[in-house]
């Protein structure tokens, strides 16, 4: 079972990728990871899904676009179609290529009480020392429920360092939440923009990330240097919000109204 609180901090190396450069590395690894044993028996992977916050005036989507040297964002995460039991709740905090993700998980049923109990005079966090930190961040920005990302996982973790994990993203969506903390939805509300135009990448539609807690292992260095893997910036957030500035006449007011 998860722990109810991580702190985790890590290097991320983002690759878009073919499908069949997915194959091959996923076959190159066999020998270094191992499925994650957080999968479900008799599959490959897990369903992701984000909720991400941010301000009036998007200021964490700005930040992250423009390459800020240091910000941070506030989301909260569940595992499966469907919330059943808990909510993950985040802080990712980037200085520079260094990346803290401090996260705490509250079961499910708790989830409305952290936004209707704020806005009294007598505000006071549901899990009091535990998730301040997250409750504090979206209070005094006064951020509000944005975006919703939903993506399918296969994740492997790696045998030879304390922590590493090389994961490969697909079946990327998602949907405005324009301030509602609703966790049901309905798949019709689903926009799919991991397509080869909304990527900017003709044959790229495989979002592969390595992670690591030190500077990068030689296992990780021979692995991209084996497949001439080429960096590149991809945020699931961006791009999510690029997806209704982009294509939607109202441009941002259809993300946040």
């Amino acid at each position: 079972m998860l722990n109810d609180v991580n702190d985790i901090k890590r290097y991320e190396l983002k690759y878009l990728i073919s499908e069949e450069l997915a194959w091959q590395i996923r076959d190159y690894i066999k020998n270094i990871c191992s499925l994650d044993k957080h999968v479900p028996p008799g599959l490959n992977g897990y369903v992701v899904n984000n909720f991400y916050f941010d301000t009036p005036d998007l200021k964490f989507y700005y930040d992250t676009k423009f390459r800020k040297l240091t910000r941070y964002k506030p989301r909260a995460r569940f595992y499966g179609d469907q919330a059943s039991d808990f909510i993950w709740l985040e802080i990712k905090y980037r200085n520079s290529s260094i990346i803290w993700k401090k996260r705490f998980r509250i079961p499910v049923d708790l989830w409305p009480n952290l936004f209707t109990e704020r806005e009294s005079n007598n505000y006071e966090p549901v899990c009091k020392n535990q998730i301040d930190a997250f409750n504090d961040l979206v209070y005094w920005y006064n951020a509000q429920p944005v975006l919703h990302v939903r993506y399918f996982r296969e994740p492997y973790v790696t045998e030879l360092d304390d922590y590493g994990r090389v994961t490969f993203d697909r079946r990327l969506c998602c949907r405005s939440l324009k301030g509602s903390c609703d966790l049901k939805y309905d798949e019709s509300d689903m926009i799919y923009y991991d397509d080869p135009v909304t990527s900017k990448n003709y044959d790229s539609v495989v979002l592969l990330e390595i992670k690591v807690e030190t500077l990068i292992p030689a296992w990780a260095i021979e692995l991209i240097q084996m497949f001439n893997l080429t960096q590149r910036s991809y945020s699931k957030y961006c791009y999510g919000i690029d997806y209704f500035i982009n294509y939607n006449e109202n441009g941002r007011i259809a993300v946040l109204a």
